[in-house]
């Protein structure tokens, strides 16, 4: 019997909050996957990485929120079988990993886009960028292999054990918790400075690339404030790993706390479309073009074909 009234909140966040940020994440990313297909972001090397973005947070949203519903509501298959539970958990963190550094290299993108240099600024290309983010994916299964290694099934629960758990909940601070976020914010505070400069030496920037990169600073935002609470989550779980004797009470605290940060680490699938529309102009302007055009052609032309019943 509970003790206090957290696990009815935390019962409410998995089976709603999540529902939510699927079907709302899966309608976005769509959406942005239309607009950044358009002829006029092909051209650009940055939309080639915020594209990748779109697609892998279904792809994520797939992955790691949908069997996180059903098990509000079945039993969770991943307590079950453990080959399940290794894919599952391997399949989650490659793609959140793969979608946060997808945003890094947009942010060093963009770095390289004002630079004054000829030579600084032929990095940001699209061939360049069609092969970093195959390498980037192919970087993040090998960085991630020790997933299914060592994961378990204990007492019905798929998740991490023993001394694996203190390296994991290091491991999962670094490169989810400090790296991305650092490199975002540090390439975001030099492109930033950088299109002062050429503002300042009467070199005009373009819109578009004014419009991305508030995109990605949304996208940096974002990242940091929902990494630090998944990352201080496993830290407090590893070091309180072998504490015994602990309270009813005291066990639904650590219970919602974690669900919280699970709820906020998962904003990474659910909230490109929303920060895109909310920060650029360009973007706005170019989705509701598309709707304009999708209402014209497919919903107007045919109320004005069907006959008038007389």
């Amino acid at each position: 019997m509970a003790v206090t009234v957290l696990p009815f909140i935390q019962q409410i966040l998995s089976q709603y909050v999540m529902c939510i940020y699927f079907a709302m994440g899966l309608i976005g990313n769509v959406c942005s996957c239309i607009v950044f297909l358009k002829q006029s972001h092909r051209r650009t090397p940055c939309s080639i990485y915020l594209l990748n973005v779109s697609i892998f947070a279904n792809i994520y949203l797939i992955w790691s929120i949908f069997p996180r519903i059903y098990a509000t509501y079945h039993t969770d298959l991943q307590n079950l079988s453990l080959v399940y539970c290794k894919l599952r958990l391997y399949g989650s963190h490659i793609t959140g990993l793969y979608i946060r550094f997808l945003i890094v290299f947009a942010c060093v993108d963009r770095y390289f886009s004002t630079r004054t240099s000829a030579q600084m600024r032929s990095w940001s290309s699209n061939k360049m960028a069609v092969k970093v983010v195959v390498i980037t994916f192919l970087v993040c299964i090998v960085i991630g292999l020790h997933l299914p290694i060592f994961m378990e099934i204990r007492n019905g629960v798929c998740s991490s054990f023993g001394i694996y758990k203190f390296f994991y909940a290091i491991y999962q601070c670094i490169v989810i918790g400090m790296l991305p976020p650092i490199l975002m914010s540090t390439f975001g505070f030099l492109t930033i400075r950088g299109l002062r400069q050429l503002h300042v030496t009467q070199t005009n920037a373009r819109r578009r690339d004014r419009d991305l990169m508030r995109m990605l600073a949304a996208e940096i935002i974002t990242n940091v404030v929902t990494s630090i609470p998944y990352s201080a989550n496993l830290l407090y779980s590893a070091a309180t790993f072998f504490v015994v004797n602990t309270s009813a009470q005291q066990l639904e605290i650590d219970s919602f706390c974690e669900t919280i940060s699970q709820v906020l680490i998962n904003m990474v699938g659910f909230t490109p479309f929303y920060l895109f529309i909310v920060s650029s102009k360009s973007f706005r302007h170019e989705f509701t073009e598309i709707l304009v055009h999708w209402w014209h052609k497919y919903v107007l032309r045919r109320v004005r074909v069907v006959p008038l019943n007389r």
